[in-house]
């Protein structure tokens, strides 16, 4: 550890005396996070959430009438699943195969996108639409690229849980919550109904997992009603249509995979997390100390020790949860006989400061 926090000391001294190397270092950070959280949700797309069942070894599995074939999804890739739905209602024969499935449905999430993208590009932050464009390039890209034909890896993954729903909605919950919250992590998103709620989250300063479920919601319930509609109305030609019993229980089940999304969100992504810090300390410096390494300002409220009756000064800060070590670490070394009492906040209102999104 003695090494790691040395190693790790020299990479931050090298790099606050090269910012050119510090700012290279940082895209290429956000390109590889946006990479891997795009190959993570299209991977849990295709495994879990939409195998293709007709290139399963056993046909018995695929075949089986109580069997959920595709689950729904939240966000773009939720719109573009209603929008494979509305063609199977106008007869497209395309659709039946499952390849030509997987096209539409990542062309459509990528033009379903578009509109998203110039919102947040106005509202948000020309950096943070960049970002997002790529992200959803990514996803395009991997989810029409992924193979998961016969004997292939995701395959062979798909029918080991097929029959498992609620092992298929745990996966596919941990794939696309990590990949929404590692995109919130750069300050930008996954696409989709994401842009709207980070949104939403910075203007009202919470947590922007409980947005996304309120927005998928709305996405969730327009596939299932889509899907009970299409259910023997294609004129005669047979797209597997899903049964209004099974769209509820497809229903319900989404229901849990966007708490388990949201879980996932809420506890990597802990940037808009807020916690409050009161220090008890009898040095009456500390609180410069703090808001001259800390963007924040501080209440401070002079009274007296219960048992000793000297003057103290409690300190109270509201930090982000991913500066409240960086607080305490400051108050330790200033004061080492201080006492700190950290509590979470629910909601913040008034002036807040907060890194402009580029």
């Amino acid at each position: 550890m003695y090494y790691f926090k040395k190693f790790k000391k020299k990479v931050v001294d090298y790099f606050f005396d090269h910012p050119h190397q510090k700012t290279f270092a940082n895209d290429i950070y956000i390109i590889l996070v946006t990479v891997v959280g795009a190959l993570v949700f299209s991977f849990g797309f295709k495994t879990f959430i939409q195998p293709n069942y007709e290139a399963f070894s056993d046909q018995s599995i695929a075949n089986d009438p109580t069997a959920i074939k595709s689950l729904a999804s939240c966000g773009a890739s939720g719109i573009s699943q209603s929008v494979l739905q509305i063609f199977k209602l106008c007869g497209f024969e395309f659709i039946k195969d499952p390849f030509n499935q997987y096209i539409t449905n990542f062309i459509a999430y990528f033009i379903i996108n578009l509109p998203l993208l110039i919102f947040g590009f106005f509202k948000v932050g020309k950096k943070f639409t960049i970002i997002t464009l790529f992200n959803v390039i990514c996803v395009t890209v991997f989810g029409i690229i992924l193979p998961n034909n016969e004997g292939d890896f995701i395959t062979q993954i798909s029918e080991y849980v097929y029959l498992q729903p609620v092992a298929r909605i745990l996966f596919a919950g941990m794939c696309t919550g990590f990949a929404s919250a590692t995109s919130y992590m750069i300050d930008s998103t996954a696409g989709g109904t994401d842009i709207i709620a980070y949104y939403i989250s910075e203007k009202k300063s919470m947590g922007v997992g409980k947005w996304s479920a309120v927005l998928n919601f709305f996405v969730v319930l327009t596939f299932t009603i889509l899907s009970t509609i299409s259910a023997g109305l294609v004129n005669g030609v047979d797209f597997s249509p899903i049964k209004p019993a099974t769209a509820v229980i497809i229903l319900l089940y989404t229901f849990l995979y966007m708490v388990i999304t949201t879980i996932v969100v809420d506890n990597i992504n802990v940037f808009n997390k807020k916690l409050n810090v009161q220090i008890t300390t009898r040095n009456e410096i500390l609180s410069q100390v703090i808001i001259a390494n800390i963007p924040h300002g501080c209440t401070i409220v002079k009274g007296s020790g219960g048992f000793t009756g000297k003057d103290v000064y409690i300190i109270s800060i509201t930090v982000r949860k991913n500066e409240c070590k960086k607080v305490v670490k400051i108050a330790k070394e200033a004061d080492p006989n201080c006492f700190i009492n950290v509590l979470v906040n629910e909601q913040v209102y008034g002036k807040f400061f907060r890194k402009p999104i580029k």
